[in-house]
């Protein structure tokens, strides 16, 4: 198989929107919430960067959902943070979900820090995220050790990206530097 085509593979298995909606869509799903809330949560979440995309995409404002210029990037990454501030805010004060509440302040955190870094450099979203829900299966299933075999893949995730040319080395490596740092922070020392 051709290198670019595996590193397609690679990049769209773990691609950086799909892991983004994926993290707090898993904790509420394994959550002990009313069912009813699981879903209506879900849907608004998912809803959110969905809507936010295809209304960028069809004023000009992105030319694909990699948002692989860097000045694209902002505006939308401003939307998914809000939506995380928002989440963590329901999480914490109307649902009372102490769970739901460090998953979503974790991801709001590395949305924020994302958000920022993209006014001037170009982190790896797919790093951040994937490192980021790799973290957060960690910590929703802590006596399932294997687990952290999830991070055989951040590698090859890497590779792919810079293999297709969308990020350096350094862009990669510090969006899993960001995301290990705050997932650390969050779940297993606050």
């Amino acid at each position: 198989m051709p290198k670019k085509k595996l590193a397609r593979i690679i990049s769209e298995m773990f691609n950086g929107f799909f892991t983004m909606l994926l993290t707090p869509i898993l904790v509420f799903v394994v959550s002990d919430i009313p069912t009813i809330y699981k879903i209506i949560f879900s849907i608004l979440y998912i809803s959110a960067p969905v809507g936010t995309f295809f209304i960028l995409k069809k004023l000009g404002k992105v030319t694909d959902y990699e948002f692989t210029k860097r000045e694209e990037r902002p505006l939308f990454f401003i939307i998914v943070t809000i939506s995380f501030l928002i989440l963590f805010i329901v999480s914490t004060f109307i649902l009372k979900n102490p769970t739901i509440s460090t998953v979503t302040v974790a991801s709001f955190t590395a949305s924020t820090i994302l958000t920022i870094v993209s006014l001037f450099w170009k982190m790896s979203g797919h790093m951040t995220y994937s490192t980021l829900l790799f973290f957060t299966c960690i910590f929703l299933f802590p006596n399932l050790s294997f687990l952290w075999l999830l991070f055989l893949f951040t590698p090859a995730i890497a590779w792919s990206r810079v293999e297709l040319g969308k990020h350096t080395w350094m862009q990669t490596v510090a969006g899993v530097l960001v995301s290990t740092a705050i997932s650390i922070t969050f779940f297993f020392v606050l």
